[in-house]
C-alpha cells in the first residue's frame, strides 16, 4: 500500500497590520510568512481605532467613542472576500466609492487591523509518496518539497517547512525515513499544525518546525 503524506497548516494565527489613512488594503501572511489566498483562511478581522473621532464606520457597528475601541468586522460583508488573493486583504469604505454603509470601516493612521487566520481552503493537503519529486534547501531555516501537481500537468505544487536553522539534512532524512521505512503505510500525518498544537511524525520531532507555506499551482 502506497504512503499519503498529509500536512495541515498552523492555525490559528494571528496578523497585525497598522493602517494609513485612505488604503484600505493590505498584505497579511500566515504563520512562517504563509501566503494566503481564501477568505476562508480569515476567522475574524478587528479594528482598535487610533482616533476617537472617526465617524465613518458601519452603521452595524458601535459608535467610535474612544482611542483603543475595539470593531469586529462583519465576516464578509466588512471586508472584500474576493480580494483575498495573494494575501491581499480589502476592508470596504463605509463612504466613498463602492461604499457599504452598513458594514464598512474607513481606516485612519494609527488604526491597528488584526486578522486571526483559521482551517480553510488550501491548508490542508496530502500526496502520495510517488508524487515528490524534489528536496531543497531554500533558506538556512527553510526545507522545500515538491510535488508533481495535482492538477496533473508540469508545474510542481511547492510545500516550504519552517524549521531551526542548519536542520536541512535532519528533514531530509526524517523524510525519506517516512516514505522508505517499514513504521508506515496509508496515511502518514508529517506534519499538523491545527489547533495551536504541533504534530509531526516523530523522524521530524526536535528540528524546531514552526511554519507551513502551502503553494499549489494555480486555478485549482
Amino acid at each position: 500500500m502506497e504512503t499519503y503524506l498529509y500536512f495541515r497548516k498552523f492555525r490559528p494565527a494571528t496578523f497585525a497590520h497598522t493602517a494609513t489613512a485612505g488604503t484600505q488594503n493590505f498584505t497579511i501572511t500566515g504563520l512562517g510568512g504563509d501566503d494566503i489566498d481564501s477568505a476562508t483562511e480569515i476567522a475574524s478581522i478587528t479594528v482598535t481605532a487610533a482616533d476617537a473621532a472617526n465617524t465613518a464606520i458601519g452603521s452595524a457597528y458601535t459608535a467610535i467613542s474612544a482611542i483603543g475601541d475595539v470593531t469586529t468586522l462583519t465576516n464578509a460583508g466588512g471586508f472584500d472576500a474576493t480580494a483575498v488573493s495573494n494575501s491581499v486583504v480589502t476592508i470596504d469604505l463605509t463612504t466613498g466609492g463602492s461604499a457599504d454603509t452598513a458594514n464598512g470601516y474607513n481606516l485612519e493612521t494609527g488604526d491597528v487591523v488584526t486578522v486571526t487566520l483559521q482551517q480553510g481552503l488550501e491548508t490542508s493537503f496530502m500526496y502520495p509518496a510517488s508524487s515528490l519529486v524534489g528536496i531543497e534547501a531554500t533558506a538556512t531555516g527553510q526545507t522545500t518539497l515538491r510535488f508533481k501537481s495535482l492538477k496533473n500537468d508540469n508545474t510542481d505544487d511547492v510545500v516550504a517547512i519552517n524549521h531551526d536553522d542548519a536542520k536541512y539534512q535532519d528533514i531530509v532524512n526524517g523524510i525519506n525515513s517516512i516514505i522508505n521505512g517499514d513504521n508506515y503505510s496509508g496515511v502518514v500525518t508529517v506534519i499538523d499544525g491545527h489547533g495551536g498544537e504541533t504534530r509531526l511524525a516523530k523522524e521530524l520531532e526536535g528540528l524546531g518546525i514552526d511554519g507551513l507555506i502551502y503553494t499549489p499551482e494555480s486555478s485549482y
